[in-house]
Formats: structure tokens, C-alpha cells, sequence
């Protein structure tokens, strides 16, 4: 029987991968441009209304996590539902005072979007063949407002979702700017592989004395490209493993081998001769980053 019969319980969501959830074909190609010689218009995330995304200032974001509800089940979908309030900023850098229509293009199947111009005040619903709301600004004036977004339980783990945001001058209806809200379904990707020493193929086969390393790679898969986009950063991230936890049985039928490590500068516990547990706290980790814990176990 092999010593391990579930090497890491507490990696729930290995082996999934990202991928960005479908957006409409022309949901991100603008009605024309931003800027004409009667009127213009930006719209960005909060503060940052003239952020650029990968390819220009149709596809800037703001990124946004779900809380809770994201340990992957059989089928690595998220189980509870979720809100999350996004904040957006639009600016009139047209010649004149201008009127801006609000309009979401694409949201993600099953979600529901409300709009508040009054800080959460009230909320308006908005959807992608109906309704909209029109936002008078002054001349080089600019305004907040809030984006509500209620996510159904099921999403695919490790996901984003995209609601496009657009505003319309209703000076010339051809300038126009869009920005994506991007909500994920956990943003924090951990994959667990082990290696053998002593020649053996598999851990059944192994002799006593052999060596197991365990390596955990984490990243954060979240989208990092763009200049004033806003970002996710994941803060005290925990990666944790019991070797007597159910299903585990490696702290009763291997030995720790000091000399654990993490090559983004987490802090390791447990990392002592005898141990059966270790716990690696990263400090933080941004949108596009990754990072390596190891540590090794000795067959008894």
C-alpha cells in the first residue's frame, strides 16, 4: 500500500487551470472613438478613468475575487453565489458639457448588474439588450460610480468572468470608451508534484530510506497587463498540509527531512525534525506572480 494515499489534501484546487470566460465578438470593440471634435469621454476603474488594458482603452479592468465558496468540488465549480461591488470612474474631456449613456454590452451568463450614480445609494438594473443610464457631466468634469454584481453559484473555479462597461456621448453617439469589471471565481492556482530518489518508479515500489520531494507551485492567475488597470493582490496566502489529516497517512509512514523552502519568501512552521505538519504564510503575492514551496519526506 502506498505510504501516501493523498499527498495534499489542502491543494483543493490542483490541476485546474485559467481561462477567461467567452465575451461577445464585438463586445469590446468601441462604436467609434473616444475623442472627436464635439465631445469625448473616458471610463476606467475608480480614480484611473484613462487606464489602458492590453491593447488600448477598450479593454482596461478592474479585477475582483469571490470570497468564498470556491473549494473545488468533483467538478471544480464554485458552490455558493456571490456579490461584489465594482467602482468605475468616467470623464468628459470633450470641449463642452456633455451627457454620458451607461450601457453594459456582455455579462456573463446568469449574472445579474445594477449600476448606482449615487455611492451605493440606490442601485438600477442593467442589462445587456435593455436599459441603460445617462450621467450629465460638466466640461472636464468626471464622476464615480458604483457596479454591482451578483455571480450564480457553479462558476468554473479559477475563471474570470467579464461584464464590459460602456459610455456613450449623446453629443456624438460615435465617441465612446468601454472598460471590463472582471470578477474570478479564486484567483489562486496551487499544483502539488512529488519526485522520487533511489531509482524507484512509483511510491509503492520505493524502499525504505527513499526519498520523497514535495513540491507546491502557486501563483496568481489573475490578469496583470495594462497600464492603470486595477490589479489583484492576494495577501497571507496560506498553503497548509497534515500528514494525519484524513485521507493522509504520510506523517504516520514517513519522516521530515529538514530543510523546507519557498523561493518567494514565505514563512515556514514546522519545518523541525519529527514534524508531521508545515504551514507556508506568503506574505503576498501579485497579479502575475508565482512561487515554489518544497520540503522532502523520508520513507520509514
Amino acid at each position: 500500500m502506498s505510504p501516501f494515499r493523498k499527498y495534499f489534501s489542502a491543494v483543493a484546487i490542483a490541476a485546474l487551470t485559467i481561462t477567461l470566460s467567452g465575451i461577445k465578438a464585438n463586445a469590446l470593440r468601441s462604436a467609434g472613438s473616444c475623442t472627436s471634435t464635439s465631445a469625448g469621454v473616458l471610463l476606467g476603474p475608480l480614480g484611473s478613468p484613462a487606464a489602458e488594458g492590453p491593447t488600448g482603452r477598450d479593454d482596461d479592468f478592474t479585477n475582483l475575487s469571490v470570497d468564498g465558496g470556491i473549494a473545488a468540488s468533483s467538478n471544480g465549480l464554485s458552490t455558493s453565489p456571490a456579490v461584489k461591488i465594482f467602482k468605475n470612474t468616467v470623464e468628459n474631456v470633450g470641449p463642452t458639457d456633455d451627457a454620458f449613456v451607461l450601457t453594459v454590452p456582455s455579462i456573463p451568463a446568469d449574472f445579474r448588474v445594477e449600476i448606482s450614480t449615487d455611492f451605493g445609494d440606490h442601485y438600477a438594473p442593467i442589462d445587456s439588450s435593455s436599459y441603460s443610464i445617462t450621467l450629465p457631466l460638466a466640461y472636464r468634469a468626471s464622476s464615480a460610480f458604483f457596479v454591482r454584481v451578483t455571480a450564480p453559484a457553479g462558476l468554473k473555479i479559477l475563471t474570470g468572468y467579464d461584464t464590459v462597461i460602456r459610455a456613450t456621448s449623446t453629443i456624438d453617439p460615435t465617441v465612446t470608451n468601454a472598460t471590463i469589471d472582471r470578477l474570478y471565481a479564486g484567483f489562486i492556482r496551487v499544483e502539488a508534484t512529488t519526485k522520487l530518489t533511489g531509482g524507484a518508479q512509483t511510491i509503492e515500489a520505493a524502499a525504505s530510506g527513499s526519498e520523497i520531494e514535495i513540491t507546491i507551485t502557486f501563483t496568481n492567475i489573475s490578469s496583470a497587463d495594462g497600464n492603470g488597470s486595477s490589479l489583484l493582490t492576494a495577501y497571507d496566502v496560506v498553503i497548509s498540509e497534515n500528514g494525519f489529516a484524513t485521507p493522509n497517512n504520510w506523517g504516520a509512514t514517513t519522516d521530515h527531512i529538514v530543510g523546507a523552502s519557498d523561493n518567494h519568501g514565505g514563512r515556514i512552521i514546522g519545518d523541525r525534525e519529527g514534524s508531521s505538519w508545515l504551514t507556508d504564510i506568503v506574505t503576498s503575492l501579485e497579479a502575475g506572480q508565482s512561487g515554489v514551496f518544497k520540503f522532502k519526506r523520508r520513507i520509514k
